[in-house]
Order: structure tokens, then sequence, then C-alpha cells
């Protein structure tokens, strides 16, 4: 004899996504890595919201991991703004390491941390990239190269810097 389903089962089913039918999220919150105040993320003047920008503020992942023409134009990004502080290989050197697994700000462990760091500024000399013209379609590139070369990084080089 079959048993009638339960209701708990009859509500869980109601919460079920309906194909084509995209739920949302509230948008992830982001916060300078400073004082914990909100970012403001409304474009610049001139600045086009792309479809990986607003992907990206939805979901906080970055959804130019692992492409490679993002990661190409990534590479070049950081080449003309962050290897000067953080070397090319991300080790650090005026800047952190970006390729440590104990990263100065634990918030760059992930995609949404990066970018709050990135954009909004952090201690030292990281001045808020959102004032210096760069695009946060071009930050999210940035952020899919540097997290290349911590997917690359030898054991060694993500350890604990040395003080």
């Amino acid at each position: 004899m079959r048993r009638p389903p339960s209701i708990a089962l009859a509500i869980a089913c109601l919460f079920l996504p309906l194909p084509g039918l995209e739920i949302r999220a509230e948008e992830v919150a982001f916060r300078s890595v400073l004082d914990g105040s909100a970012l403001d993320l409304a474009p610049k003047p001139g600045e086009v919201e792309t479809q990986a920008v607003k992907k990206f503020k939805r979901t906080g992942r970055n959804p130019y991991n692992g492409q490679e023409r993002a990661l190409r134009e990534g590479r070049r990004l950081y080449a003309a703004r962050c290897q000067g502080c953080h070397l090319r290989d991300g080790k650090g050197r005026l800047g952190p390491s970006l390729i440590t697994d104990h990263p100065e700000y634990p918030q760059s462990k992930t995609d949404a941390g990066m970018f709050a760091i990135i954009y909004g500024g952090a201690t030292g000399s990281m001045q808020p990239f959102s004032l210096q013209g760069l695009r946060q379609d071009n930050i999210l590139k940035v952020m899919a190269y540097v997290t290349s070369l911590r997917r690359s990084a030898s054991p060694v080089d993500r350890q604990a810097p040395k003080q």
C-alpha cells in the first residue's frame, strides 16, 4: 500500500525552480576591507555594466575565471597596473603576495573579497582602482588572471611569506 506524500514533501515541491525560471538571489554585498562600509558599485560616467559584471554582482563569482580571452586581457592589465608592487609572478614585493594561502586580507580568498580590495583599495599604497579609471569588467579580468597565478603557484610559493 502506497503512503500519501508527507506535507513537508508537498511544501518542498512548491520551492523547486521551474524550467526556464531563474531565481535571483539578492545582490552580494561588497564592503571596504578598510572600514567595512558598503562600496558604491554604480557604474562611473561612461562605464557600461557588462553582463559579466551583472552576473558577478548577483553571484559573487567571477564569470571570467578560466576563460583564455579574459586571462590574456587580465595579464596585460596586471602587467600595467599591478606587477610593480606584486611582481610578475604575484609573490609580492612592495605589495603582499597574491598567491599565498595566508593572505594579508582573508577576504582575498573569495572573488567578492578580491574585487572589494581592488575596487575599494586597501592599506599602504593600494589605492582604489575605481578612482583610477579601471572599469569593473577589467577588474574581473585582472582577478581571473590573479586566480590563475594562484592555481599555478607551487606549494612552496603558497606558504606564508617570511616576516
